[in-house]
């Protein structure tokens, strides 16, 4: 019988780099010892590296055994350790249901196999039938909770969390952050909030999710708490820069706002977004002329923003300056059209009283802006001056069959009873 000295020196000798003394070695051991000899061989095989070998041993094993569930689940992990999934599967498939332990962990490993194929389904399938087994086991609640959560199920996995804190799991498994996630995942930002608190794996990705989540929710001292650690730990994970920059402002700490997306932009200078939020700071404190410029760098990187473009266009609308406002959108037609900036243009047009010019683009996208008030109470009243007051009267009835808003549709009945008393 191969004894624990035996072993030990094998072990030795493959230390040492006499791999193939200790291989001959071990051969011969195969064929004079017994098969539990043979079951630890086959172990030592995996331990390794040598899963073909093992696989051959284990295989007869298998055989000779009927499938004994022990032998059959060292052989499917041989299999596993060899790629050979298919083979893995079919073993696992059949493995004896009334040997609790080996169906459990056949169960287990099968759903990590279906999982790694694609088969989600299937995966927490075998998962469930394994927890069914053995409904307080901590492990298999943690995995099928890690499981869902992998693939989007959220609603499915924080049920399971739940559940962990009164269970006892290793001491070195922290779901806390995980759990977090999900939990944000379904809106519930405080309780997540709570578990972020509570994870001890402070990787990045979990203090930025930690952070994120007190942002959504207004907490932004936490946040920005920890978007500075963030920082600290790794000041090139460009992701902080924009939410840690709208944390400081929403504080109105405007200069440290401004503070941070300059260091966010140094890093990611063909970030457009940070530029624009980098105007958007300049705007609050009336420095127009430096908004202007973040915001055409801005365009420059990505013409296509909207959200610069239709700040810009309000900036330069709003400073009365309409050839600005008609060089800029030229310019940006020369990469992309959109019906936004026909509205300024017809507003600009409408400004340098060029009537028939305002008259024919706000036509031309008036059934884009049917629902939007400020478009139609301005078209409206340039109808109104070109002696169109019918159709006037249909563009104001017509958004406010669309209008839900109070507030709004006040506007529009007003605008529509200053119309007709005026009949």
């Amino acid at each position: 019988m191969l004894d624990e000295t035996e072993l030990n020196h094998i072990i030795e000798m493959l230390e040492k780099g006499e791999t193939e003394h200790a291989l001959m070695h071990l051969e011969s051991l195969e064929k004079e010892g017994s098969d539990e000899d043979r079951l630890a061989i086959a172990d030592l095989y995996l331990e390794l590296g040598l899963a073909d070998r093992a696989v051959k041993l284990l295989a007869a094993l298998y055989v000779d055994y009927a499938g004994n569930p022990h032998v059959a689940l060292s052989l499917a992990e041989a299999y596993l350790d060899s790629d050979r999934e298919e083979e893995a599967i079919a073993v696992l498939e059949k493995i004896d249901t009334t040997d609790k332990e080996a169906h459990m962990r056949s169960l287990v490993l099968l759903a990590d196999l279906y999982q790694s194929q694609g088969l989600d389904e299937v995966a927490v399938k075998k998962l469930m039938e394994a927890l069914e087994t053995n409904p307080d086991e901590p492990l298999l609640i943690y995995g099928l909770a890690e499981l869902y959560a992998s693939i989007g199920s959220f609603e499915q996995a924080v049920p399971l969390y739940a559940r962990l804190p009164h269970l006892r799991l290793p001491e070195e498994l922290d779901y806390q952050a995980d759990y977090a996630e999900a939990l944000t995942m379904i809106g519930s930002f405080e309780e997540a909030l709570d578990e972020y608190e509570k994870a001890e794996d402070r990787n990045l990705n979990t203090i930025f999710g930690h952070a994120m989540t007190a942002h959504r929710i207004g907490r932004d001292e936490i946040a920005v708490k920890q978007f500075e650690s963030l920082r600290s730990m790794d000041p090139d994970f460009t992701s902080l820069y924009l939410p840690y920059t709208e944390a400081l402002d929403e504080l109105g700490r405007f200069d440290e706002a401004l503070e941070v997306i300059g260091q966010g932009i140094d890093r990611d200078d063909y970030n457009d977004e940070l530029r624009t939020v980098k105007a958007k700071l300049f705007l609050k404190q009336g420095r127009t002329d430096e908004a202007v410029t973040e915001l055409r760098e801005a365009l420059a990187l990505n013409p296509e923003s909207l959200q610069a473009t239709e700040l810009l266009l309000s900036v330069l609308f709003e400073g009365g300056d309409m050839e600005a406002v008609l060089e800029t959108i030229d310019a940006l037609e020369e990469h992309s059209t959109s019906p936004l900036m026909t509205w300024y243009k017809a507003k600009a047009a409408y400004e340098l009283e060029d009537y028939d010019t305002a008259v024919t683009l706000y036509r031309s996208i008036e059934q884009v802006y049917k629902e939007d008030v400020s478009f139609a109470i301005e078209w409206a009243t340039l109808l109104i001056e070109e002696g169109q007051r019918d159709q006037a009267q249909r563009v104001l009835e017509q958004t406010l069959a669309l209008t839900v808003d109070v507030d709004d549709r006040q506007a529009l009945e007003e605008r529509l009873e200053r119309l007709t008393d005026h009949d």
